[in-house]
């Protein structure tokens, strides 16, 4: 099989095969050099903002796969093993994900943004045209479409546009009609106050921006398919998000007040952001307002913020969080922060270490848009494992009024239960070892509060991610966890389950354990 990779004035095929290591998390990618000479590929900028029409293989619907954040290494040698500062298994999760959407039969597949890491010149390209060949083949006959909008890792470490649309050959913005259905996609851009000619022409700046050439298009372009058929679905993809309705959404563009104005004139709207990390089997990963917003989650690792609901600890009755300076506490003497609900799992982008599993994450959509009924159904999926995960999102209506994910009907979701679960804690030498049944079903677990309290009536409260949450998981299992820090002494200890909405679980399981 030979990968393509630009070199600017030629190209290099690389002969190259793909293989699990046994007994490993890890693939490998072994490589081995053959150069041909090839005429680069060249993109005129007026394909920047292009409108095309196609037309789906599937009868009677439109099958599109939907991933966002790869992060794909710059370095060829991070193409199969972690380096912190280069990549989070995008490699090997994009391959898992294109052979799912191969199987599916898919018509589309949306890439919505930080596909790569960053890039010096050419080489997360080239990991990226390796992978679509090794899984498509050299002539990408049997791929199907792609629509990849610009994130804002496209443009770090000199990664630039023309370098995007020369690689991958693709347009940067887009209204792409499939069966009379239209998919809009809108790229990043590099934006200096006040100066859009610059923003423009200057390929150094990126900040998660959007520049008005591209809120523009995306404006006319609303305003085109909306004219075309008002009462069908208008899919856009913009890898920032656009406000604060979905989880994760306080990672939003400086223009997201400007962009969810023009969006918000359209109730058909539904529209597909990434960039956050944050789990898509969050019961806030799809949200209603004024139109629909869409989580599309990682398929690199997972990421999360505890301060991401200032009203998190009202909701629950817990005492109050630590600050954001203790992002990062290590759960080391415990007791000495009474009180507080500290976090040992609490993340900076290279604590691998804080959450077991978190590179492990590779969730994307499956969505089916029938065209006889002109409806549409979104599929979670762990594409790890090509298992469906959660309920299934069907909108068979675009009115406001039947909306059926807003913030009012949703309220503060279903109560967790635990069931018959079981709990127990081993002591160790500063804590315990504790393992217990993960809560029933009903509901996604977000996290756990273990409320630990000793001899004297000191309390601690100290709270874990539920593990099927991270992965995007409908399956029972235990959850196992190490209480660290503590001191000599009996405790006791009380675990409480809670949903994406913070509310707690009105029962607990319960247990004791002593450190000697």
């Amino acid at each position: 099989m030979r990968a393509l990779l630009s070199t600017g004035k030629s190209k290099i095929y690389f002969t190259w095969h793909y293989a699990f290591v046994k007994n490993s998390l890890t693939s490998a990618i072994i490589i081995t050099a053959t150069v041909i000479t090839y005429k680069a590929l060249t993109v005129p900028k007026s394909k920047k903002y292009v409108v095309e029409t196609i037309e789906a293989n599937s009868k009677g619907y439109i099958k599109v796969g939907i991933i966002s954040d790869a992060q794909l290494p710059q370095e060829e040698k991070n193409l199969y093993g972690w380096d912190y500062a280069t990549v989070m298994n995008g490699a090997d999760h994009l391959i898992k994900a294109l052979k799912y959407y191969k199987s599916q039969n898919v018509d589309m597949i949306v890439f919505n943004g930080d596909m790569v890491n960053a890039t010096g010149d050419y080489a997360a390209y080239s990991a990226y045209n390796k992978i679509l060949d090794y899984v498509y083949g050299e002539d990408r006959a049997e791929a199907p479409h792609i629509i990849y909008p610009m994130g804002n890792h496209e443009f770090y470490g000199g990664n630039q546009e023309h370098n995007f649309y020369k690689s991958t050959g693709l347009p940067l913005n887009t209204r792409t009609i499939v069966n009379g259905y239209s998919f809009i996609s809108i790229s990043n851009s590099k934006l200096e106050k006040g100066d859009e000619e610059l923003a423009e022409s200057n390929d150094t700046l990126a900040d998660g921006t959007y520049n008005e050439k591209r809120i523009e298009f995306l404006k006319e372009q609303l305003a085109a398919a909306n004219t075309e058929d008002p009462n069908k679905p208008i899919f856009v993809f913009i890898h920032m998000p656009i406000s604060n309705i979905v989880n994760g959404g306080h990672w939003a563009t400086p223009q997201y007040e400007e962009i969810y104005s023009i969006l918000k004139e359209y109730p058909q709207a539904v529209v597909f952001t990434g960039h956050s990390h944050y789990c898509m089997s969050d019961e806030r990963a799809i949200m209603q307002k004024d139109f629909t917003v869409i989580n599309t989650g990682t398929t690199s690792y997972f990421d999360f913020d505890w301060l991401d609901n200032e009203d998190e600890n009202e909701a629950n009755d817990f005492p109050a969080d630590i600050s954001q300076k203790n992002l990062v506490f290590q759960s080391q003497g415990l007791l000495d922060k009474k009180d507080y609900m500290v976090n040992p799992q609490l993340i900076g982008i290279y604590k691998l270490e804080d959450v077991p599993d978190r590179n492990n994450v590779n969730n994307g959509y499956l969505m089916y848009v029938d065209t006889q009924s002109n409806s549409f159904t979104l599929k979670k999926v762990n594409l790890n494992t090509g298992i469906e995960f959660g309920e299934e999102f069907i909108m068979r209506s675009f009115e406001k009024s039947s909306f059926t994910r807003t913030a009012e009907k949703l309220g503060s979701g279903v109560t967790p239960t635990f069931g018959d679960a079981e709990i127990s804690a081993e002591s160790t030498s500063d804590g315990a070892v504790v393992s217990f049944d993960c809560a029933c079903q009903n509901v996604p677990i977000k996290y756990y509060i273990y409320e630990i309290g000793n001899e004297i009536g000191q309390k601690t409260y100290v709270r874990f991610f539920g593990k099927n949450y991270i992965l995007g998981n409908d399956i029972m299992y235990t959850e196992q966890n190490k209480i660290r820090g503590l001191e000599k002494g009996k405790y006791f200890l009380h675990v409480y389950a809670v949903n994406s909405f913070n509310k707690v679980s009105d029962e607990y399981l319960t247990t004791e354990f002593t450190v000697k």
